[in-house]
């Protein structure tokens, strides 16, 4: 991260007199104190990775975590979210938002949302809790690097990160709209890999390679995610199953995207498009999905 802070002076006194947020923090504060220490401690991330991973959690953060709390509000008028039976893995006082960063490399996108996103009150004395699951073959070391150097700020993150190391054929899923959601890896050397049953999951997908991306919006279909924010990127080859002449008047980005969108509205999603800045990445576009309530 040479170069990533240029005011020495100030990212010298915050390197050696920062101490943990607290969790009433604002999110610019949050990423900008995160930013500052990844700086400070020549963080394994480049800047256009980091970039990346903030301008993404911050143009979809209010949807993603909208359309979550509008699944908890659903479940409970319907008598879904029985408080005694939230979920199993937690404590009956907490309802828990799940964020599934799939082909998640190092993790940062999926952590912000941890991060920013610290355990609150909500109405009837319950406690919002935001959970962050990376899935990736591998776990790599810079994630372990990464995910001290958040919790060093932001502590709240310790007990809320998990990685998951399989592939995304690997995952087990159920597929039921009408009862909780559930997933594992069926790799054995995953040794957290229960994931909470129901929870109100949220999938992301920071370019995810190729047919990967299709593959994680099939995932999260079949998890009954509540909202899905993916950005892809390799397109080759992607387009297939498009008719001839939006290929040839779009071009294969745009019409592998529109068969993604048709897939999504097909299983119940509203699709929109969102988009980061084009000096970060000319890869940039986001497709963004919200199930219909």
């Amino acid at each position: 991260m040479k170069n990533f802070y240029l005011d020495n002076d100030n990212l010298q006194q915050q390197g050696e007199c920062a101490l943990p947020l607290k969790p009433t923090a604002n999110t610019d504060l949050i990423l900008k104190t995160i930013m500052d220490h990844f700086a400070f401690h020549d963080a394994p991330v480049d800047v256009k990775e980091m970039a990346e991973s903030m301008e993404f959690y911050l143009r979809t953060r209010k949807r993603l975590m909208g359309m979550a709390k509008k699944r908890i509000m659903k479940n409970a008028r319907s008598g879904n979210g029985d408080e005694d039976s939230i979920c199993t893995k937690c404590e009956v006082n907490e309802k828990i938002v799940q964020v599934f960063d799939m082909c998640s490399g190092h993790g940062l996108t999926g952590m912000l949302f941890a991060a920013c996103n610290p355990p609150k009150a909500t109405q009837n004395n319950r406690t919002l809790v935001v959970e962050t699951h990376l899935v990736d073959v591998v776990e790599p070391l810079s994630h372990v690097v990464l995910r001290e150097l958040i919790a060093d700020v932001c502590p709240w993150i310790k007990d809320n990160v998990y990685f998951h190391a399989c592939r995304l054929e690997e995952l087990i899923t159920t597929n039921d709209r009408s009862t909780d959601v559930s997933i594992e890896c069926s790799n054995e050397n995953d040794s957290d890999t229960a994931v909470v049953a129901g929870s109100c999951p949220i999938v992301i997908a920071t370019h995810a390679c190729g047919k990967l991306t299709d593959q994680v919006l099939h995932q999260a279909v079949d998890m009954n995610a509540c909202a899905i924010a993916a950005m892809p990127c390799c397109y080759t080859g992607t387009d297939k199953g498009v008719s001839y002449g939006i290929r040839r008047a779009l071009g294969v980005a745009w019409a592998a995207d529109i068969r993604r969108t048709q897939f999504l509205d097909d299983n119940k999603y509203h699709v929109d498009y969102a988009t980061i800045p084009l000096e970060i990445t000319p890869l940039n576009r986001i497709i963004m999905a919200e199930e219909r309530l």
